[in-house]
């Protein structure tokens, strides 16, 4: 009888062995999935829409080549290299120049599993409705509204029920504020507020003009050597910003532990402070976002991060901070297409940089090094037609979502980490599954399997199922 490694460390294989084995066999603890070793979980959205045409069939030259290489992956778009991101020579000229790390020597798809024929198969083709999804692995039609809820738990409220686990062990990181932030907790009645995630929107808050702002100053010298405002980090300012805290939140009590409802301790509370205090106290300003994250557009003393690249940079701090077990983060730049067909290719590339970064940092960090999956994978597709906004001299204008056709509902799941299968390409059909009619590996199948990994699949699972709808399959062509 042959015996896979996954099927012994998980006990089938103890049991063919026979019992005789067993107390020579000592199971260690583990909060990961029965023989996973994924401790860690890092899911990136690419919001806004993204096509397959563009990233995986790179019809307009390799715009993502650091995670797909310049080769097309999907049929129809040739076999050769597609050469360099098509950008409009008129959009060239009159916006600053795109600043971008080298490209890795091979793409990212070959160190893990790519599916390049995901299905989002149900729901809006929304930002939230799709974000919402990869946060839950159901699909929904949520209002786009900061107060919308989703009926089933969130990944970040399962993780921190199931272990118990701290405000801090969850964190949701998007490039918006605004609607997004109904993603922290669910109205699930087992779930909900008391185990949401921590959330924090980089670009919106994690910048020098706070600093300026409250300093009261009416003009900033910016000759050498810098003086420039900070906020102080010392116990009046701390008092100060939780009073101005309790304003912003119009008053409202503060959850207790008596009650049941609180997200975060104090102890919590006060580890975010002290991380966003050694932020806003650095008169260089380089915390806010350094020259050296090497991604962003050129300005005239260095680098100008754009939203992707702060929230990375961002996501990053508190991936290194806090090493938190669930990690979500939303990408957006990419958003530029409804208005602009050539900032939609620009997008690409800033995400592309942004995840290779991401993946380079994870794997450079102790305690994330070899213990972290990865799953990369857009929010939902764009339309297979052009809306007609500012027309270019290539002939391509901006492109919408939310019809639901192909090329909003055709998108791809990319997975990296140490349960998955290196080199790994799939597209397949006739996955079959009461209620599927795609035929195909789904959103919410990327999801089950990534929580799986973490040992969670489990509770997911019953939680969707208990709203009468299907769940979520695990992907096991993807896991060693």
């Amino acid at each position: 009888m042959a015996i896979s490694r996954r099927s012994f460390i998980r006990g089938t294989g103890l049991a063919a062995l026979g019992c005789a084995l067993s107390p020579l066999v000592r199971v260690r603890p583990t909060f990961g999935g029965d023989g996973f070793d994924t401790r860690k979980l890092v899911i990136v959205a690419i919001g806004g829409g993204l096509r397959n045409r563009e990233a995986l069939g790179m019809a307009e030259g390799a715009t993502m080549p650091n995670l797909f290489g310049d080769v097309p992956l999907i049929a129809g778009f040739g076999s050769q290299p597609a050469g360099p991101a098509r950008v409009a020579p008129e959009f060239a000229a009159n916006v600053p120049r795109l600043v971008l790390p080298p490209v890795r020597p091979s793409p990212l798809y070959t160190e893990g599993a790519l599916i390049t024929n995901l299905r989002y198969a149900e729901g809006a083709p929304g930002h939230l409705q799709g974000q919402g999804c990869v946060v839950s692995g159901f699909y929904n039609n949520l209002e786009n509204r900061a107060d919308a809820r989703l009926p089933v738990p969130t990944i970040f409220e399962i993780l921190r029920r199931e272990r118990n686990a701290p405000a801090t062990d969850a964190w949701y990181i998007s490039v918006v504020g605004g609607f997004y932030r109904a993603l922290q907790q669910s109205a699930h009645a087992e779930f909900g507020v008391r185990y949401g995630g921590s959330f924090l929107s980089p670009p919106g808050v994690l910048t020098p003009i706070v600093p300026i702002a409250t300093s009261g100053v009416r003009a900033v010298d910016i000759a050498a050597p810098l003086n420039l405002p900070a906020v102080a980090n010392d116990p009046a300012a701390d008092a100060a910003a939780k009073r101005l805290t309790g304003i912003v939140d119009g008053n409202f009590p503060a959850y207790s532990a008596e009650d049941g409802q609180f997200r975060a301790t104090p102890g919590e509370n006060d580890q975010v402070q002290q991380h966003l205090a050694e932020i806003y106290r650095d008169n260089t300003y380089q915390s806010f976002f350094p020259d050296s994250f090497g991604i962003g557009v050129a300005s005239n003393d260095g680098i100008d991060g754009t939203a992707d690249a702060i929230t990375t940079y961002h996501a990053e701090r508190i991936l290194h901070r806090f090493k938190p077990t669930v990690t979500a983060i939303t990408l957006l730049d990419i958003d530029a297409a409804h208005s602009q067909f050539n900032g939609y290719i620009r997008g690409q590339q800033i995400a592309d940089a942004c995840v290779n970064h991401l993946w380079n940092f994870i794997q450079s960090t102790d305690g994330l090094r070899d213990q972290t999956t990865m799953i990369v994978l857009p929010e939902h597709g764009r339309h297979l037609f052009h809306n007609g906004n500012n027309p270019d001299s290539l002939g391509r204008s901006g492109v919408d979502h939310g019809q639901g056709d192909d090329g909003d509902r055709d998108i791809w799941m990319l997975a990296l980490g140490p349960d998955i299968r290196p080199n790994t390409l799939i597209e397949k059909t006739g996955i079959d599954q009461a209620g599927r009619t795609s035929g195909r590996y789904e959103t919410i199948d990327a999801v089950m399997t990534a929580m799986t990994l973490l040992g969670h699949g489990e509770v997911m699972k019953k939680t969707i199922e208990d709203q009468g709808v299907r769940p979520g399959l695990v992907i096991q062509e993807i896991v060693r």
